[in-house]
């Protein structure tokens, strides 16, 4: 007859694995559709070798993170607690429409001035320094938003619990079985 402790484990055990595949999946779900609807206007921009085009991409990308927050797909805040304007969707919004309007400005500067050399290499700092907190603060609220389980800590409490139900109803399995 089979012990109930086996039966229960064997439950546990396939919960903590379905739990397990549950965030993997989910994980690359929400990777994939954040940057289909956002962060591929981002990566345009960057790969952009001129004004107009790098202008063009980032007022596509503005507009489509200000459609998805009105459109509800977009926390305040990268956080549950311990909100500041640095992880707020607003902030970084804000941060990303001031690059929108320096791109602006440039593209009434002669090619050839100092000026417009000199604010080329702020936009490029800008992008390859700042961006990538930026970047990560807007997909926090994205993910915290629309995927809860897979958001920061949330998604290791997650896992690790997940983790812990397979491995422990798993060797509560094989001692049942071997008794």
């Amino acid at each position: 007859m089979k012990s109930p402790f086996a039966t229960l484990a064997s439950i546990v055990f396939f919960a903590g694995l379905v739990g397990v595949i549950y965030l993997i999946r989910t994980e690359i779900v929400v990777n994939y559709r954040f940057e289909r609807d956002y962060l591929q206007l981002w990566q345009l921009a960057d790969k952009s070798s001129t004004i107009p085009a790098k202008q063009k991409y980032i007022a596509e990308f503005v507009a489509k993170l200000k459609a998805g927050n009105e459109h509800g797909e977009f926390a305040t805040h990268d956080a549950v607690w311990l909100r500041t304007p640095n992880n707020s969707f607003e902030g970084n919004l804000a941060a990303v429409e001031t690059l929108s309007g320096r791109l602006t400005e440039i593209q009434q500067m002669a090619p050839s001035s100092f000026e417009y050399n000199t604010a080329i290499q702020q936009i490029t700092a800008q992008e390859q320094g700042e961006a990538h907190y930026m970047l990560n603060v807007l997909k926090g609220c994205y993910v915290l938003q629309n995927y809860p389980a897979v958001w920061r800590w949330i998604q290791a409490v997650v896992g690790i619990g997940s983790a812990l139900m397979a491995v422990v109803g798993a060797a509560v399995w094989l001692s049942c079985r071997d008794n």
